[in-house]
């Protein structure tokens, strides 16, 4: 029995992973088939495994991401020990710079490439793949080294593999996101994919854990050194360079767990259907796994048929519709078992309704494929480049904020936690309170708004709480910059409870829906495109960051002040400088997001949301005149 076959094999009744929908269906009318594999699909209920397959891989992104913030610190004890005469050693903030950049600027790469890719080739043929370089990856990455006598810069390695970590990790952002929307049943699309996103901070908290429990493991080697590894000292030395390798190792283990099922899992259905055009290859694996009525030859396509015609009959009409759409019993229908990859050969009444005259969101309507021609009608004439800029500058405008507090994490908490104290801390000491403080700041403030998240998504959609939670962290991030030095001084506990909400504000708001918007607001055929380009601009936001936190506010060289000091005193203003961007992420909001729910809270299909801006404008136009009405 082959892998394929073993891991795909029934259990008790289910399927072990996504099951493949790729055969089945001939004889009943394309349109029918369309029809009942969307209905299908968008009344299904919720598909746990679709959001275990695409989260395991999320948090393994996550974890890999994250972890840099663990290992930095122990990157300085190992090789740059005499760096910070007197304090605790540190890396240089060139090199730390650029690690954080070459990481941000793969994943930049990888969100655009396996988001274009995904769309030209399929999401199957690129799922999977990401894993494998972020694999590979972390495998040289954990034998970077200085070589012997010092005969390479160490520096150089961890940037070049950091940045390959970082094209698979960032391919998994669109892949990821599109997959579970175009498998996700209507009403629990917003809850799914926030559940993937959930993996994020679950893998940041895994990247603190396993870190604190590896620091506690080779206590014995380090906690009788001070400030610093002695010369002579070599366990101390050898005990840290295993620490930062076993952390950044360990994320190798999520990621082949989710390899063994990333390359079992079907092609999208909507990929099927829009793209290859092949209602056939969905219609009979649909049914098997989403629950609906039996295909076997005897009675299952007649049931599959009665079924489609039900719905046929009771779809409501439109303005812009015609009931000569639906299909007469008498018409002819030739089989279609050789056409396996575009549309079957059904001859259709004159009468069938053109494309034109059909109603926004209507089953019947194939759309158009790819094209420069139709991205031109599509993003231009139409005006969806809004819809694309939206997206894009809202995913900027947090990630300035949230990697700018996320990737520093270990230099603010030591501001917040530690004091002026930090520099008297021994070896273990330190690398033991940084895992714990970042735990307690950073993680559970994620975690705890990723749960509020799947909870409120149900209830309010994701373009409200994008709006409100960008005007929290705006109120959250003035109060806490413009008290940041009385704070420090008078109530540091105060800090840290800012601190964490502004953690939790993140995760129950824009960090998600900025996921989870433009996985559904795109046609099929751009999906994948525009959520990558999307994605990397929150990473071009994220590298800016990094960069105007290295140079904008360095110190004052002429004054005798030591580095930490004067971040410790100056870091209220990074905070207001961040507000601001938490404020234009809410007017771009409001003006340049679309609304995915209709007037009664209920998510929009997949389909009705392809239509695009001018069918979304109108629909929304109606939700406010229905809401004034009630």
């Amino acid at each position: 029995m082959g892998l394929r076959k073993w891991i795909m094999r029934p259990m008790r009744g289910h399927q072990v992973g996504v099951p493949d929908i790729t055969t089945g269906g001939s004889g009943i009318p394309e349109i029918r088939r369309r029809r009942w594999t969307l209905a299908t699909i968008d009344s299904a209920p919720f598909q746990v495994w679709v959001v275990v397959v695409a989260g395991i891989g999320f948090l393994t992104d996550s974890f890999g991401l994250f972890a840099l913030n663990v290992v930095t610190p122990m990157l300085g004890y190992v090789y740059w020990p005499n760096r910070n005469e007197g304090g605790i050693p540190s890396v240089p903030s060139s090199v730390k710079t650029a690690m954080m950049c070459s990481t941000l600027a793969g994943t930049m790469v990888g969100q655009i490439g396996f988001g274009f890719a995904a769309d030209i080739l399929g999401r199957r043929k690129m799922y999977g793949l990401e894993l494998v370089i972020v694999i590979v990856g972390t495998m040289l990455l954990l034998m970077s080294s200085n070589g012997e006598k010092n005969s390479m810069a160490i520096g150089g390695w961890l940037i070049t593999w950091r940045a390959i970590m970082g094209i698979g990790i960032g391919a998994d952002y669109p892949l990821s996101a599109v997959i579970t929307a175009e498998f996700a049943p209507r009403k629990h699309r917003a809850r799914m994919l926030s559940w993937v996103f959930f993996a994020q901070p679950v893998g940041q908290l895994l990247a603190n854990v396993l870190s604190l429990a590896a620091v506690e493991s080779y206590k014995p080697w380090i906690k009788e050194a001070t400030q610093s590894c002695q010369p002579a000292d070599l366990e101390c030395f050898r005990a840290i360079d295993r620490l930062w390798r076993l952390v950044v190792g360990i994320g190798i283990v999520p990621a082949l767990i989710a390899l063994l099922f990333r390359f079992t899992i079907p092609e999208s259905p909507r990929y099927t259907l829009d793209i290859l055009q092949n209602t056939k290859s969905t219609l009979e694996d649909t049914a098997n796994y989403f629950g609906a009525p039996g295909t076997d030859p005897e009675h299952g396509e007649r049931e599959l048929l009665d079924l489609a015609v039900t719905q046929e009959v009771s779809r409501p009409v439109s303005r812009q519709s015609t009931n000569a759409s639906v299909i007469a019993p008498d018409e002819e229908i030739e089989s279609d078992s050789d056409s396996g990859h575009r549309l079957s050969d059904v001859h259709l009444r004159p009468a069938a309704a053109p494309r034109g005259r059909l109603p926004p969101g209507d089953p019947d309507f194939v759309p158009p494929l790819a094209s420069w021609a139709d991205a031109k009608q599509f993003f231009i004439a139409e005006k969806n480049w809004q819809y694309l800029l939206g997206t894009s500058l809202a995913w900027l405008f947090l990630d300035f904020a949230f990697y700018g507090l996320g990737l520093s994490s270990p230099e603010i908490v030591s501001h917040i936690w530690q004091g002026n104290n930090n520099s008297r801390s021994s070896v273990y000491q330190t690398l033991s309170d940084n895992s714990k403080h970042t735990l307690v700041m950073v993680s559970i403030g994620t975690v705890v708004g990723g749960l509020l998240m799947i909870k409120i998504v149900k209830h309010a959609s994701p373009k409200v709480i994008q709006f409100w939670g960008f005007l929290v962290l705006f109120v959250l991030f003035i109060v806490t910059g413009s008290a940041w030095t009385n704070l420090l001084d008078s109530s540091r506990s105060g800090l840290i409870v800012l601190y964490v909400l502004s953690h939790i504000a993140f995760n129950l708001g824009p960090n998600v829906t900025t996921f989870i918007i433009p996985a559904e607001i795109f046609p099929t055929r751009y999906r994948c495109t525009c959520h990558g380009i999307a994605a990397a601009s929150g990473k071009l936001g994220s590298w800016v960051v990094q960069v105007f936190l290295a140079y904008a506010f360095q110190s004052d060289k002429s004054e005798p002040t030591s580095d930490f000091e004067w971040e410790r005193k100056n870091f209220g203003h990074i905070l207001q400088v961040m507000s601001a961007f938490m404020l234009a992420g809410a007017v771009t909001t409001y003006f340049l997001v679309p609304e995915t729910r209709d007037h009664d809270n209920k998510s929009r299909t997949l389909e009705v949301l392809a239509c695009g801006k001018k069918v979304i404008d109108e629909l929304n136009r109606q939700r406010k005149k229905e809401d004034e009405d009630d």
